[in-house]
């Protein structure tokens, strides 16, 4: 059976938030924070974006598996717009 129209153009509005930008915008990051640590994650190559967060002192190992298990838990987020 095909979704119907409505609900195809319900999946077309939403928009996948990354972990750091979910963490932006719950206020636990700064905008520059958040660029200092996709920078660090990026140049040295890190499994997660979440360990370099930790190195540079941004949140606690305990803190970013917590919003880690939050934000993976969302289903669905809705972007306004």
């Amino acid at each position: 059976m095909k979704p119907s129209r409505s609900l195809r153009k319900q999946v077309q509005m939403l928009e996948t938030i990354r972990f750091g930008e979910y963490l932006r915008e719950k206020q636990l990051l700064t905008e520059e924070q958040l660029i200092d640590a996709l920078a660090a994650h990026w140049s040295e190559r890190r499994g997660r974006l979440g360990h370099a967060i930790v190195d540079l002192g941004f949140l606690s190992r305990e803190e970013v598996e917590r919003h880690a298990r939050t934000y993976h838990a969302l289903a669905v987020i809705e972007i306004d717009g």
